[in-house]
């Protein structure tokens, strides 16, 4: 009997309509998503990490599946009235249980083994570069460690949900519970799948990721920094904390399953006494029929058959329990997905509660579509699920009631959750003492996030509408939703075909979502338009007709959704493709290839160079558009005449006319924007021309977002110089990946470097107008400012040359100024943005003395600093001005004396610029970013500790170490910090670490009379430096083992793996204590991959306090450095108080991926 029940149990699942639309769309998203790039272009579609990585993922998506299943086959006794039956039959409890369950666990299980087959058949299709050997282990292990025992989870949930309360509502319930479940144990987990975890600078406990159901946690965390081979050839060993980890949830589900069996009733459900007694009580009196008149029509009528059936349906969504537990789901995980946003964030900066941030948080509520989903096949199947569907729709209530009714139900739920949302942030804001709610703000999520939410319940409603199977209706509309947020993904880039999808929208203080809001609107309105027929479709098939009427009335009310939708499409369509030029990736990457196959072989075609710039600039916010006219200064410095000018305008420049005297245009280009000028008389070595130009800027919410490169209106920033016009060939347009060269027959990727080490500076003059009371930052001192015809104007230029960059800021700023030691220092930040003002002034004035105490005069009477809204980085230097971003710099939270002030040291960062990267400016060789951004990064840390003392210095460089370890590239062979291309994890954070082992061997002192000296050589106008220049200057006064550090530091690729142990600690006769430790060094050399011995001074300190109590300024009783040769070594201590804790590298300036075992408390 048994395996006759079992054979026929998958049977009736297999027929379902439902399993095979599911098994066919899991079979082809196997198939496509092995087409996409995982884990780096050089992985192997059928690698093992590829095939275990699509296992995991997908396997959350059986969550849903599992859910319909469970709701629609594991209920159908109670749903078609067969209970009293099949308990009158010779089936048994336990027959029946099992038989249940292992339908649904094989049924479920067999949609993800078809997923791995999809990856398997895909792989088939792939690049023959793409491919690796295949191996059946590599499919059958990811399923059996992650798709069996994820799928055991959830359908032991799901079925023990479904027996025990035969409700499909509490089966809903369950399966948001799980999604809930493993977002909650992702974000605590710090899960890669999750934006910027790799900024984070804490190491995940490890309960969140024992508590990840799925264990997609622990394998992306742990496989984060394998390289190119292993993640081809390595499969994820089932051992460690993955292994607890299925243990666990395994042993749960059994536990669970068992309990169910314990506590499941295998028996019919009657109504209790009290029920019954209840419903004696309240018997129906009979009343006497009476002939009424009714009206079926006229607005009395409708409005009153809506609202009578609106609160029928509005009373199904939301008074039951299920609806209020999945409610309080809701708001738990938003609770800690804001918290951690507010307390966790990049670097591990905390933010102050404001509205604005919190908006940007809650804005995306892409989990709602689930909700929606769910509640659709409710709504539009409930009548026929009570079998009163004949009786209801012979009423005349019109279908465009019913359909309104359960629009307005589904708008009811999407403004509930919203509601939710905002309950959440402002509940937050009252827990931290912050008042200032903006509810205004808050209200605009109604629109902003709900419309796009009711667009996609009208597409639900749509579907469910066109099938009586509503669990194949909910199949239909997960796919859908998969594809709307990820269609992207699948090569569907264009927004005119992503259905209520808009483009990037960024929320500021300073001007709100921007010009992003008319974008906005008219997609919407586009979507809308479509939402409507679609709308009107659903009417006229609506369930008591079940087919679409006549010819639609196309003549008349059909033919204005139509209409409106051509016209508003065709509208974005001029903005997007016509006034801007749209280009897809691929087309993006065509251009910028076929740029270089064209003309990088004119390199080294003489140019002259620019000496002077001058430029008008008028900013028009309202109409999204800006205008330059600007005239260069061209000066012949080479050896011999220039007969022809190359001159290119950058691809997002909507027109530029160029004039240039005695001149001719020879060839012009307009897929590149290129000219070639032949000069009438040959420009002479030493002799100079004028170029003229003049060119228009649109930089609407329908062109791709670039933070460098924004007009709204208050807060605009333009980093000028990438967009004006450039002589010769552009490096910034090549393309640097070697897979991509390759695959499109492109030589292997070689930075172009300038043999020229002569500075080509300018002198910088623009006038600039803005809307009327706005104020503008650009470099250069401000000669004068004055208003005219509604604008106001301003007029800005260099005292001294400097380097062609000329970016500029508009907002409508307060100003804070300070005069110090002959400098101004001026501060532009939005006016509710005074938080940080004190300390970003205060490490403007120490940066400005380190650098003109240690390195030299600081070369400008002006410092000004202006925020911008939130810039793709921190914040970036151009000479005398700094752009700094809105929320880390100016909206972040340091009031805790115990956390790293970013705000000071990014600005301390910035500052440092002046010198490394302004007054000395590298040659355009390897190492370049070193004499940058590392020597900033050595700034920054010197003016830090300065600041806030040694012990700061701990926590500062502890999380340099572990950024490095989480950003670095470990596919990509690292290179030195003196030959570094690229690499920003090697010369920010790695570098970082670098100077500061540098400043403990050499001294600061010595290390900055090599800096002075390196300026004084190379600072202009001399000869631009190289990183050997500045290895020659340390290793002129070091020591053999100092010039040996010097090498192991700038020149080799190190990494360590430092442990300390505590051996004995014994108190001595006078009172000292006697501790004997067991240390372990290791040293990897990256370039060759092996281990070698160390050879290396390192600190070994004692604590008197155990960690926890640490404070910021908290230091060792004893520190001492200690060479080490081998691998293991013992060392005996004696210190004169009681040791707590002792660390080996206690200022984590080694670069160590396991920071943990470096400390050991006694």
């Amino acid at each position: 009997m048994l395996s006759a029940l079992l054979r026929f149990e998958l049977y009736y699942h297999f027929r379902q309509i439902t399993f095979k639309v599911t098994a066919l769309l899991f079979l082809l998203s196997g198939m496509l998503c092995v087409q996409g790039h995982f884990g780096g272009n050089a992985i192997h579609a059928n690698a093992p990490y590829v095939i275990t990585y699509l296992t995991g993922f997908l396997s959350l998506f059986t969550i849903f599946v599992c859910t319909l299943f469970s709701a629609s086959v594991i209920l159908r006794d109670q749903t078609y009235k067969m209970e009293q039956l099949l308990f009158t039959t010779a089936i048994q409890k336990p027959v029946y249980f099992f038989v249940r369950f292992a339908g649904l666990l094989l049924t479920v299980f067999l949609t993800i083994s078809l997923c791995t087959i999809g990856i398997g058949l895909g792989a088939c299709f792939a690049d023959s570069d793409r491919l690796g050997p295949f191996y059946p282990i590599f499919f059958l292990q990811p399923l059996l460690i992650l798709g069996l025992p994820n799928v055991l989870f959830v359908s032991t949930v799901l079925f023990c949900t479904a027996v025990l309360s035969r409700s499909t509502k509490a089966i809903y319930t369950a399966g948001v519970l799980l999604y809930i479940l493993y977002s909650v144990a992702a974000i605590l987990g710090n899960s890669p799948l999750f934006a910027s975890s790799s900024l984070k600078t804490g190491t995940p406990d490890i309960l969140p990721l024992l508590t990840d159901p799925f264990g997609l946690a622990i394998f992306l965390g742990d496989t984060r920094q394998w390289s190119d081979l292993q993640r081809n050839e390595q499969l994820y060993p089932l051992r460690g904390l993955l292994l607890q980890n299925r243990l666990i949830w395994s042993s749960f589900s059994l536990l669970l399953l068992f309990i169910t069996y314990r506590a499941y009733a295998f028996r019919l459900r009657f109504a209790t006494a009290r029920n019954v007694a209840d419903k004696q009580q309240h018997r129906i009196t009979p009343v006497p029929y009476s002939a009424r008149n009714t009206i079926v029509n006229g607005i009395a009528y409708y409005r009153q058959s809506f609202l009578t059936q609106w609160k029928l349906e509005t009373a199904q969504v939301f008074k039951h329990i299920p609806f209020l537990v999945m409610l309080a789901l809701w708001i738990f995980v938003y609770t800690i997905e804001l918290k951690d946003s507010l307390l966790n964030g990049a670097y591990g900066v905390q933010f102050y509660p404001a509205t604005s941030i919190i908006i940007e948080t809650l804005r995306s509520v892409k989990p709602a579509m689930l909700l929606i989903i769910f509640y659709t096949a409710e709504i539009v199947s409930r009548e026929r699920s009570v079998n009163i569907q004949g009786l209801l729709y012979s009423t005349p209530v019109r279908n465009s009631i019913m359909w309104a009714a359960k629009c307005a139900s589904l708008a009811m739920l999407i403004a509930t959750l919203i509601t939710a949302n905002i309950g959440i942030g402002i509940a937050l804001q009252l827990s931290k003492g912050y008042y200032n709610f903006e509810l205004t703000r808050y209200i605009a999520l109604f629109y902003y996030s709900g419309l796009p939410l009711l667009l996609f319940a009208l597409l639900a409603l749509f579907i469910q509408s066109l099938t009586s199977n509503k669990y194949l209706g909910m199949v239909l509309n997960m796919f859908l939703a998969v594809l709307i947020i990820f269609s992207h993904r699948f090569g569907i880039e264009h927004y005119l075909l992503r259905y209520a999808t808009v483009p990037d929208m960024d929320y500021s203080d300073m001007n709100s979502f921007g010009h992003y809001t008319s974008a906005f609107n008219w997609y919407m309105l586009y979507w809308f338009s479509f939402a409507t027929l679609l709308s009107m479709l659903s009417i006229s098939i609506w369930q008591r007709s079940g087919y679409i009427k006549g010819s639609f009335r196309l003549r008349r009310i059909w033919l204005l959704p139509i209409s409106l939708f051509l016209l508003t499409g065709s509208y974005i369509y001029y903005k997007t493709n016509v006034e801007s030029t749209y280009r897809n990736k691929k087309a993006t990457l065509d251009w910028r290839l076929n740029y270089e196959r064209r003309y990088r072989t004119l390199v080294n075609l003489p140019q002259p160079v620019i000496t002077n710039v001058h430029t008008t600039i008028d900013l028009y916010p309202s109409s999204h558009s800006y205008h330059v006219k600007g005239t260069y200064t061209l000066h012949n410095e080479t050896d011999s005449a220039i007969s022809q000018l190359w001159i290119g305008v950058d691809p997002q420049v909507n027109t530029c006319q160029l004039s240039l005297p005695d001149a001719t245009q020879k060839q012009y280009d307009p897929v590149f924007k290129q000219s070639l000028y032949e000069l009438k008389r040959p420009l002479l070595p030493g002799q100079e021309t004028q170029l003229h130009f003049a060119m228009t800027m649109i930089r609407s919410g329908f062109t791709p977002v670039d933070k460098e490169h924004t007009l709204v209106s208050n807060g605009s920033y333009i980093e000028l110089e990438k967009y004006v016009p450039f002589l010769g060939y552009n490096d910034r347009f090549e393309v640097s990946d070697s897979l991509t060269r390759k695959k499109n027959g492109m030589p292997p990727y070689v930075a172009l470097t300038s043999a020229d080490s002569n500075y080509h500076r300018i002198n910088y003059e623009a006038t600039i107008s803005v809307p009327a009371g706005q104020q503008v930052v650009t470099i250069g001192q401000l000669q004068r400012n004055w208003e005219e015809k509604g604008r106001s104007y301003f007029h800005y230029k260099t005292a001294t040359p400097v380097n062609f960059m000329f970016a500029l800021s508009a907002g409508r700023y307060a100003v804070r100024r300070e005069q110090y030691k002959g400098i101004n220092y001026a501060i532009y930040y939005h006016p509710a943005h005074t938080m940080n003002i004190n300390a970003m002034l205060q490490a403007m004035k120490d940066a400005i003395d380190y650098g003109t105490t240690h390195f030299s005069a600081y070369p400008h009477q002006t410092l000004t600093l202006a925020e911008i809204p939130q810039y793709k980085g921190a914040a970036t230097a151009y000479p005398g001005v700094i752009f700094s971003a809105e929320t880390l710099n100016f909206k972040s939270n340091f009031s805790d004396s115990n956390t790293i002030n970013y705000a000071y040291g990014t600005t301390v960062h910035e500052v440092a610029h002046q010198w490394w990267a302004n007054i000395l400016t590298p040659a355009d060789q390897p190492g370049r970013a070193f004499l940058t951004e590392t020597l900033a990064q050595y700034t920054e840390a010197m003016v830090l500790e300065k600041h806030g003392g040694r012990p700061l210095m701990r926590k500062y460089l502890r999380n340099d170490n572990h950024l490095y370890f989480a950003m670095r590239d470990p596919n990509e062979p690292e290179l030195p910090l003196a030959g570094t291309v690229g690499q920003s994890a090697v010369c920010y954070q790695k570098g970082s670490l670098a100077m500061y082992a540098l400043k403990e061997t050499l001294g600061e002192e010595k290390v900055n009379r090599s800096l002075q000296q390196l300026l004084q050589e190379h600072a202009w106008p001399g000869n631009k430096a190289i990183t050997q220049d500045l290895l020659t200057t340390l290793r002129a006064n070091a020591t053999p083992q100092e010039i040996r550090t010097i090498n192991d530091w700038l020149t080799k690729t190190y990494i360590y793996d430092l442990e300390i142990n505590v051996v004995s600690c014994q108190q001595q006769s006078n009172g000292q204590y006697k501790l004997t430790l067991s240390v372990k060094a290791i040293r990897h050399d990256l370039q060759t991959d092996k281990e070698i011995a160390p050879d290396d001074d390192i600190d070994i300190a004692v604590f008197d306090k155990k960690q926890s109590d640490w404070q910021m300024n908290s230091h060792p009783v004893y520190l001492k450095k200690y060479h080490f040769s081998a691998t293991d070594t013992v060392l005996t201590i004696l210190t004169d108080q009681a040791p707590k804790a002792v660390s080996i590298d206690p200022y984590c300036y080694m670069p160590d991926a396991e920071q943990e075992n470096n400390i050991k408390e006694l």
